[in-house]
């Protein structure tokens, strides 16, 4: 039985958008919510005839595809506007004045539904009220909007929905992060401070002298070095840094991968969007020593749905680091033979959590 989700067939400029993420490689599973991301930028929404030829190209049943396609805040099966504003009404955004700003752009702009919604936390909690634009089409766009020496209003929403996005400076790095040129800092001590969008700032500063260190000590003397550090995981469990790095490096089953989960969802935590933003580099250099350390081939940067600039420049780092071949074969004549793929959730808090993040990945 050809069981098919109801609705015309995939039109010509559908059907050419879905072939542009899948090429030759319909089979892969893991690339659904690509080619999902890859059609709301295009069309605003989900038509049903894309979600057919997606079956029919990915080889999978209508109620998997549609199970993703409904799970993610982001996409839509409905008819939605080609230009959507979110606005975040979570409790840090709803103490700056989100419902007064929800209130206007329901009278300039109609019930929520249409050209603008309610949102869960953007991420954005040091520029609340915070807002996300949309616009799809052949050239689409996403950005966060923000008027950081005050709150944002519902004019310069309306304006934003047809606009481009404004481009994001040191300046709005240095306000995000107010310690920025300190002395003493380490985490963040580069925010701010050096371009995040180039990888000899990055260098100059001192960038990938680790990575040089760690192929000189080797990977059990790096797990070594981790354990002495007593570095554990920002997440509730405050799990050892260095026992899962060894459980990984042991593993028989091959291959092994580094997995950087960026999708921070709870309201009040913007920590890791910070460092994508500001120091992009340097996330890529950790996971590649993690990669060494733990005898690793792939590795996934995932991303939430709701940072388009982490995005961007994470990208952008990732491809600047291959081109100078500290990503790919080889790398530095170590033997390391590692890469790092790009991928984006669609929003979905559960995807923080670690099992749920794999699942969005395959």
């Amino acid at each position: 039985m050809d069981i098919r989700i109801h609705g015309p067939e995939a039109n010509t400029s559908e059907r050419a958008t879905i072939d542009a993420v899948l090429g030759e490689n319909g089979a892969r599973r893991d690339l659904l919510l690509p080619a999902l991301h890859a059609v709301q930028s295009r069309f605003g929404w989900l038509p049903p005839g894309t979600l057919n030829y997606i079956c029919l190209r990915m080889t999978l049943p209508p109620s998997e595809v549609f199970g993703v396609a409904t799970f993610y805040h982001m996409l839509s099966v409905n008819p939605r506007p080609t230009e959507l504003a979110y606005v975040c009404d979570d409790i840090a955004c709803s103490l700056s004045g989100a419902e007064r700003l929800c209130s206007e752009l329901k009278a300039a702009l109609g019930p929520q539904g249409g050209k603008w919604k309610r949102s869960p936390c953007l991420g954005q909690c040091e520029q609340a009220p915070a807002v996300l634009v949309s616009q799809a089409g052949e050239f689409p766009r996403l950005f966060n909007l923000s008027n950081e020496s005050r709150a944002v209003t519902a004019d310069e929403v309306v304006l934003a929905l047809t606009a481009a996005p404004v481009r994001a400076t040191f300046e709005s790095l240095r306000r995000s992060v107010p310690q920025a040129g300190q002395p003493g800092l380490r985490l963040i001590k580069r925010i701010g401070e050096i371009d995040p969008e180039s990888l000899d700032a990055y260098r100059s500063s001192g960038g990938y002298a680790a990575l040089h260190r760690a192929i000189q000590l080797g990977p059990g003397a790096i797990i070594g070095e981790v354990r002495a550090s007593r570095l554990a995981g920002r997440g509730g469990a405050a799990f050892p840094t260095a026992r899962k790095w060894e459980a990984v490096a042991k593993a028989p089953a091959r291959p092994h991968y580094v997995v950087c989960n960026a999708d921070e969802s709870e309201p009040g935590t913007f920590k890791d969007r910070l460092l994508m933003e500001g120091d992009p580099f340097a996330v890529i250099e950790g996971m590649t020593i993690a990669a060494f350390a733990t005898g690793s081939e792939h590795g996934y940067f995932y991303i939430r749905g709701e940072y388009p600039l982490a995005s961007e420049r994470v990208g952008l780092a990732i491809r600047a680091t291959r081109a100078a071949g500290l990503l790919g074969n080889n790398i530095l004549g170590s033997g390391l033979n590692f890469d790092i793929e790009l991928r984006r959730g669609a929003g979905a808090y559960i995807c923080g959590e670690e099992t749920a993040l794999f699942n969005s990945i395959e």
